[in-house]
């Protein structure tokens, strides 16, 4: 592609002039043309991006490749040129080397699986790789012996498990290749193309002598920039006309997430009478509460949304001042009209644009139910990054519409926080997990507050688990009927949510080649049945030996339906045991054992043999004997794998792992899966 920002004269690594930062849009293609080499210098952190990150991007790839869209932006690097022992011209990054890895090893688990694209050759420049890593040789020799450079040699895996910066980038590129792997092949062969061609990026080169430390300060206190959630509310706000400062105040109390919602309606609405306030009030927008009550004035044309912040600071300020020995796990009233300053107490699994998006599917699906007018869904692909493009219908709407749409955004706010897991820290470590909580109320000092405390680990969490570990997890598409659901039927008992859970769940992944995860979920919105297939058609799927191409989604349903059926709840693994991010498929039956013994392929790739793992777990059995495995996995405080678990109560049982346990163990899974979506055997 052309240069649309610099000179040529830059493309192989010449300075730019003095004192000026040069600007290029860049694509593999046009890295390789132009003989780029980049550089990790010494001072640059490690790898450090987890598997699920990996994971998302070539995902997201992936699916804007499908969705046949022109190109897709990763990001902006900076980087300065520099010269290499042959007096070459080398990039230099500064910063965006997390990204930047990412993608090369994204071009060398092409390379690794051995696509005939163009990818395949770009993670090597001239018999050494592309991306240089300074002072950390072993990285080198790992790069370069997987690009097959005669000159490099493959650390081996003891090595690797012993440095924790092989170790990630090693994770990371076994999580890729399993995913090009899993691709049928004229896909592998598009995906590389759409990579190489259509995978841009902003590298901004700085001049060789410009001051470093001064360039770092200048990035880290420039201020925060413009979201485009904030852009998008300026836009629907600009279509009210009556009332702006209470819209204003709604959406204000919905957009920060990294809180639970009655914090910052309370926040928000400091003089309602919270002291009658009880945590199903919120469910919808109830005017009478949040401003008669509180002596605002919003009414009255002409007020502006300054003004209406000013009362809500003054209101807040009285009225924190007589609850400032309150503990901190109460509710407490607002000091500040600043929700951004408030502690975190949980951490969302979506964005704020990502809901927002659901809300905005949610109002539509509402509308082609009320209205029959057959409105229809978004048309973008739903992905937070195309947030002002989804939400452009709605800037045109009238004042009406965008007022109906905030109310919904306010109710689906609610039901999220209600009832979709949020990532949370344990009462007795730092680690985080997903969980819901109940909402209780007490009383302090004469006023009452709105309280959260952890439920139990339930059916609603662990499946939720699963939507949230699987599919097109930028999308999160099960969210929009299942929030339009627990809104339309008012739903109040966790009974009730499982039940409305599975039903979105299993219609989603039996829907048939017709619909789309995104149609369907549409459909499901607005009360109607998608297209779906029989379970005993579905079935028909797990009767291939596919090895590492398996959904993940099938095992960690199975992982689902297992916890549901476990009978040794008792026992401490299984009470540590949670869902989790895996994205790496195991052979049970080593592919390459120990002692070298041969199994066929239709049983070494067969579901029966297979169990999903991080890749951590994956490595930590490596291609050990099944009874070795044995012994590990029993060793381990909590278990990798309920499928895993039920693979060596068989081995136990029969004392052997051949085909006739791989046959047993997958009919014994498909039977759990058959029970599960109503089918018999």
């Amino acid at each position: 592609m052309g240069n649309v920002f610099t000179n040529e004269a830059y493309a192989k690594g010449n300075q730019p002039p003095q004192h000026h930062v040069e600007t290029q849009v860049l694509t593999l293609s046009y890295i390789q043309t132009n003989e780029y080499q980049f550089s990790i210098p010494s001072y640059q952190r490690p790898y450090v991006w987890p598997d699920e990150a990996v994971l998302k991007l070539f995902k997201d790839i992936n699916d804007a490749r499908v969705a046949k869209e022109p190109n897709y932006f990763i990001g902006t690097v900076l980087t300065s040129i520099e010269q290499d022992e042959d007096g070459n011209g080398i990039y230099e990054l500064i910063d965006g080397q997390q990204r930047t890895t990412t993608l090369m090893l994204i071009a060398l688990a092409f390379k690794m699986v051995k696509v005939d694209s163009a990818i395949a050759d770009t993670a090597a420049f001239k018999k050494q790789p592309r991306l240089q890593f300074t002072i950390r040789d072993q990285v080198q020799h790992l790069l370069g012996s997987l690009a097959g450079l005669d000159e490099y040699v493959f650390p081996g895996l003891e090595a690797i498990g012993e440095n924790p910066y092989l170790k990630r980038i090693y994770a990371a590129l076994q999580v890729l290749e399993q995913q090009v792997k899993a691709l049928k092949y004229e896909d592998r062969i598009l995906l590389g193309d759409y990579i190489f061609n259509h995978v841009q990026w902003v590298n901004n080169i700085v001049p060789q002598q410009m001051d470093l430390n001064r360039l770092f300060a200048t990035m880290n206190t420039a201020g925060v920039q413009l979201e485009q959630a904030d852009i998008l509310k300026s836009k629907l706000l600009k279509q009210i006309s009556n009332d702006k400062p209470l819209f204003d105040a709604m959406w204000l109390a919905c957009e920060h997430m990294e809180n639970y919602f009655e914090r910052n309606v309370r926040k928000v609405f400091p003089n309602a009478p919270w002291n009658d306030i009880k945590a199903e009030h919120l469910a919808f927008f109830d005017e009478k509460l949040f401003v008669k009550n509180s002596g605002s004035t919003v009414h009255k044309k002409g007020l502006t949304i300054m003004q209406l912040a000013e009362q809500l600071k003054a209101g807040a300020e009285s009225s924190s001042d007589e609850g400032k020995d309150n503990k901190l796990d109460n509710e407490q009233d607002a000091g500040s009209y600043d929700l951004e300053a408030e502690t975190v107490y949980c951490r969302p699994i979506i964005s704020f644009p990502l809901l927002l998006i659901h809300a905005y599917r949610i109002y539509l699906a509402n509308r082609a139910v009320e209205l029959g007018d057959g409105t229809d869904d978004v048309i973008p692909r739903v992905h937070a990054d195309k947030l002002l493009e989804t939400f452009e219908p709605l800037t045109k709407a009238s004042e009406e519409e965008v007022k109906e749409f905030i109310k919904t955004l306010w109710q689906v706010r609610y039901q999220f926080d209600r009832w979709v897991v949020k990532w949370v820290e344990r009462d007795d470590s730092d680690d985080e997990q997903l969980r819901l909580t109940y909402l209780t109320r007490s009383e302090s000092s004469g006023k009452w507050y709105i309280n959260r405390t952890q439920k139990e680990l339930n059916e609603l969490v662990m499946l939720q688990s699963v939507r949230n570990f699987t599919g097109e997890r930028s999308a999160q598409y099960w969210i929009t009927p299942f929030i339009a659901g627990l809104i339309k039927e008012n739903i109040t008992e966790d009974a009730q949510a499982i039940a409305l859970l599975e039903k979105v769940d299993n219609d989603l992944s039996l829907a048939a080649e017709s619909e789309t995860q995104k149609t369907a979920s549409f459909k499901q919105a607005k009360q109607q049945q998608p297209e779906v297939n029989s379970w005993q058609t579905n079935a028909d799927y797990f009767t291939e030996a596919r090895g590492t191409s398996f959904e993940h989604y099938w095992f960690q349903k199975l992982e689902y339906i297992l916890w549901k059926q476990e009978a040794d709840r008792h026992l401490e693994q299984f009470k540590n045991y949670r869902i989790t991010a895996k994205n790496s498929v195991e052979h049970v039956y080593p592919q390459h054992g120990e002692y070298q013994n041969v199994l066929e392929r239709d049983f070494l790739d067969a579901f029966g043999n297979l169990v999903l793992l991080s890749p951590g777990e994956n490595s930590s059995y490596s291609n050990q004997a099944v009874k070795k495995k044995l012994v590990d996995f029993e060793a381990k405080p909590q278990y990798d794998s309920l499928k895993l678990k039920a693979m060596f109560k068989l081995l136990k049982e029969q004392n052997e792992w051949q085909e006739t346990q791989i046959r047993q163990h997958q009919k014994e899974m498909l039977s759990a899966l058959a029970a599960h979506y109503g089918d018999k055997e």
